[in-house]
């Protein structure tokens, strides 16, 4: 019988494994694309942007250990990093070639956004959750320095 549960166990700790495995591949790969698309507007990015951080918060809030969700996070984060960096860079580069008209039509469309309003409803939960967790933490900073880039879009988003 022991073995029997040991060997559920091991079954669904792989199973759980994979999918994050899946998750994170997935993640990486879309923004290696996106990164490098050239046919899609700022809004579309940083949507884009916004949809991924979503679901790896997603994941990460799910009944885990936080340490473990912590290094889902971390990890996700190393993956991404320079391709998110680099989205924000396009995306910011294209925010300030907006006139003043343009840039407040921009922000608009986006705190009217699914994936804003999602984000900004999770990410004080996640953060409240992941806070202690230094894994967490460079995830945490970019997002909040990178949206912070369109002035009261971050504290729309964050609550800054």
């Amino acid at each position: 019988m022991h073995k029997f549960i040991l060997i559920v166990s091991l079954f669904l700790l792989c199973i759980g494994c994979n999918r994050y495995s899946k998750l994170l591949h997935n993640e990486q790969a879309m923004y290696n694309r996106l990164s490098k698309a050239t046919n899609l507007g700022a809004e579309q990015k940083l949507d884009s942007l916004l949809a991924s951080g979503i679901r790896v918060m997603e994941a990460a809030l799910k009944p885990i250990n936080p340490t473990k969700g912590g290094k889902i996070v971390q990890r996700y984060y190393k993956d991404n990093q320079a391709a998110m960096a680099t989205i924000m860079t396009q995306t910011g580069r294209s925010f300030e070639q907006m006139n003043i008209l343009e840039q407040g039509r921009f922000i608009l469309k986006m705190t009217q956004s699914t994936e804003v309003r999602k984000f900004a409803t999770m990410y004080p939960k996640f953060k409240r959750k992941y806070n202690q967790i230094s894994a967490a933490a460079g995830f945490m900073d970019f997002m909040g320095k990178g949206l912070g880039k369109f002035g009261k879009l971050a504290d729309l988003l964050i609550g800054g």
